[in-house]
């Protein structure tokens, strides 16, 4: 079995957006879930006179945080289910004429394996 479930919402205002993709799949004794998940939100929007001053501006930004990684794995010894998440939290700038956009993004990708009493080689 394997059934796939896609979300993709935007706010009234335009100013979020949320995508994820769940995916369920059951073989070999154990069923695993993978979800992908992008979180987009505009935090920041400025108009430059005209698109050559788009660099001069970008010259003069305060430096943003580094991309943060995170990784986590939990094993629950009592059911024997497993959860790796992989988690990047960051920062970008996207140009759209004269409008200079600040973008703060989360894309997270989680698998959870859940075995049967039975060991689970998959």
């Amino acid at each position: 079995m394997r059934e796939i479930v896609v979300r993709s919402l935007t706010s009234g205002d335009c100013l979020n957006r949320d995508c994820r993709v769940t995916e369920v799949m059951q073989q070999a004794g154990c069923l695993t879930t993978v979800m992908r998940r992008c979180t987009y939100r505009i935090a920041s929007r400025i108009t430059v006179p005209s698109i050559d001053d788009s660099i001069r501006w970008a010259k003069t930004l305060d430096p943003q945080m580094p991309r943060q990684v995170y990784v986590t794995k939990d094993l629950d010894p009592e059911t024997g289910c497993e959860r790796i998440t992989y988690k990047v939290l960051g920062h970008l700038y996207v140009v759209l004429g004269r409008d200079v956009f600040g973008i703060n993004y989360r894309h997270v990708l989680s698998m959870v394996v859940e075995g049967s009493e039975t060991f689970c080689d998959s």
